[in-house]
């Protein structure tokens, strides 16, 4: 049972990461929910690796655990991207090669009291949100859907529709009777060809 609720968390929360259209999305799972979450976080790690997907725990508390699901290829491009590097350099974080060095500070970051706002350069979320949102203390802004949109609400809202329309796609498939990694084996199988 904890195996499929374990699925619609992650169908729910990171159906866009799972298909390619987004570089990561945290999720915050209660443990008391899913106890074995540890043993199924490994055992997602081993159905998604062919498919360069990862889960892994950013952040716990007595209560929840925070796992981040990413594209280890795609995160580690969007994070050397000029502009966004700049902006973690600002922040502690090193010029690196190696997505573990960059995850290793934001769990340090992420350990302490304040919650790191450069977590948006991470999720992917436009580069102009992201300062807006620091800027502004996640104040002022023009629309909230996935994120807090501070510029260009127009391409945002055609994003959120997409992921809207990749979580019910996945969520439905589920409730037939699916399991996850077939979805996604059979979506990646379809780009290759």
């Amino acid at each position: 049972m904890t195996n499929a609720k374990f699925e619609n968390v992650l169908a729910t929360f990171c159906s866009p990461v799972l298909f390619g259209k987004k570089v990561s999305n945290l999720v915050s799972v209660f443990k008391k929910e899913i106890p074995e979450l540890t043993f199924l976080i490994d055992e997602y790690n081993n159905k998604f690796q062919p498919h360069g997907i990862k889960i892994e725990k950013v952040c716990e508390c007595e209560k929840r655990i925070l796992l981040l699901v990413y594209s280890e290829k795609d995160l580690l491009e969007h994070l050397r991207e000029e502009n966004v590097s700049q902006i973690l350099l600002k922040y502690g974080y090193s010029d690196s090669s190696m997505l573990s060095d960059y995850l290793k500070i934001l769990k340090e970051r992420m350990s302490k009291d304040e919650f790191p706002h450069e977590i948006g350069l991470f999720l992917g979320y436009p580069l102009s949100d992201v300062k807006g949102f620091i800027d502004n203390n996640g104040k002022n802004y023009q629309y909230c859907g996935y994120w807090k949109v501070y510029e260009n609400i127009g391409e945002a809202k055609k994003i959120f529709s997409i992921y809207d329309k990749l979580k019910a796609f996945t969520v439905a498939e589920l409730e037939c009777g699916r399991k996850l990694d077939s979805i996604v084996a059979q979506f990646q199988n379809k780009c290759i060809a």
